[in-house]
């Protein structure tokens, strides 16, 4: 390669290396004004991160890096500028964004410009910053050994617990949720939470006792009154978009009243059978919801509520996962069309909108790319010819010249 040519491609990629920060520039911007208005909760999303995963198509990892650096704020100004001059890439903002404190930004953006995001790594993750501190706070007085506490109930349509006990106590409970939350994760429920964690460690509790007698005893009744209404066992009124949920997946205990009489109790089941589950849940391979990368401890849905007719087969069924289970029977968003295709179906939010991408053209327009050139002499080459009409074309070929 001579000199010339070395020249033109490193400028080339310096070009659109520099108008790719450009439009990165802008999408932390977005993702500034998603994190500021709150725009972007709702309809099964989770977080900002899956907001963009579902509109923009980009990596849970860009993702992150895009809210890292979006919620930084004046406190990164430095930085954004460059970026949307063109002089700062994405990755090399997110370092900054993660390592540097606000009163060394400006020092530390200058040097990124010129190192690689290897360099930028090394600078940055292991350079003593003069970080600065918050006042000093005189740590609070320990309060006196008691004994664990914990209290329990319905309070407003939510369940709510208070526990208290003392340090070592506590960092028991907490290392058993942690680690019910990774296995949740590890399974492929990436969003899992501690709380998901804790309703696992109860899960784990019941699913682990023996005795018949036992598991009877502490299995959750669901009431079903034959008007339509319900409520658990020991607790509350169930409101209808609770009820459709226990009733399209899971095991449940029915006691079926007649004006508050009893007249049946059903014997323990699951909705969907075991057979069918198998097979719709190697048929998803995971939570179906956009960008949703949850592959373990998914639930089986009713397109067609099963209360209104809904068949319990896999043309009508779809895996979700419980959080986004959850969301839909709230109306965060509706399900419609055929599950059994990759693309068959359609995700909806409260106003009728289509959860996902849509592809927009580039603004200019990316410029055609140039046709081979056929020079004269040579055989030509089939490979490189195109025709605008799909009927059968006859071309006879030979030496040209």
């Amino acid at each position: 390669m001579d000199a010339t040519e070395w020249t033109r491609l490193t400028r080339a990629a310096g070009n659109l290396a520099g108008q790719l920060a450009q439009v990165q520039a802008e999408l932390v911007a977005l993702t500034a004004e998603i994190l500021e208005t709150h725009g972007w909760a709702g309809d099964g999303v989770r977080s900002p991160e899956h907001w963009l995963q579902v509109y923009t198509g980009l990596s849970l990892t860009q993702a992150r890096e895009l809210v890292r650096v979006a919620e930084r704020g004046e406190g990164l100004a430095p930085v954004t500028e460059m970026m949307a001059e063109g002089r700062l890439t994405l990755d090399q903002a997110a370092l900054v964004a993660a390592h540097v404190p606000d009163n060394s930004v400006a020092e530390v953006a200058k040097l990124a410009e010129a190192v690689t995001v290897t360099q930028l790594r090394r600078v940055t993750s292991r350079y003593p910053f003069d970080r600065e501190q918050p006042p000093h706070e005189e740590p609070r007085r320990k309060p006196e050994q008691v004994e664990a506490t914990l209290t329990m109930g319905v309070r407003n349509g939510r369940f709510e617990l208070r526990f208290s006990a003392d340090p070592l106590q506590g960092a028991l409970v907490e290392q058993a949720f942690r680690e019910a939350k990774d296995a949740l994760f590890t399974a492929g429920h990436a969003a899992a939470t501690l709380a998901d964690g804790f309703i696992e460690v109860a899960s784990r509790s019941l699913a682990a006792v023996v005795s018949t007698s036992r598991r009877d005893q502490y299995r959750v009744q669901l009431h079903l009154s034959t008007d339509g209404s319900g409520w658990l066992g020991g607790g509350g009124h169930v409101p209808p978009v609770l009820m459709d949920r226990f009733v399209c997946d899971g095991a449940v205990r029915p006691v079926w009243l007649t004006e508050g009489v009893p007249v049946a109790v059903g014997r323990s089941q699951r909705i969907v059978p075991d057979r069918t589950r198998r097979l719709v849940e190697d048929r998803d391979q995971g939570c179906r919801f956009p960008g949703c990368a949850a592959t373990g401890f998914l639930e089986n849905h009713h397109i067609i509520p099963w209360s209104q007719g809904g068949p319990t087969d896999p043309q009508n069924l779809v895996s979700l996962c419980p959080h986004h289970h959850r969301v839909h029977h709230l109306g965060d968003f509706a399900i419609s069309g055929d599950p059994s295709t990759p693309d068959g179906l359609e995700f909806t939010d409260r106003g009728g909108w289509v959860l996902g991408r849509v592809f927009e053209p580039p603004d200019p327009p990316i410029r055609p790319l140039p046709l081979r050139q056929v020079e004269l002499g040579h055989r030509l080459d089939m490979g490189s010819v195109w025709f605008a009409s799909a009927e059968p074309q006859h071309v006879m070929a030979g030496q040209y010249g």
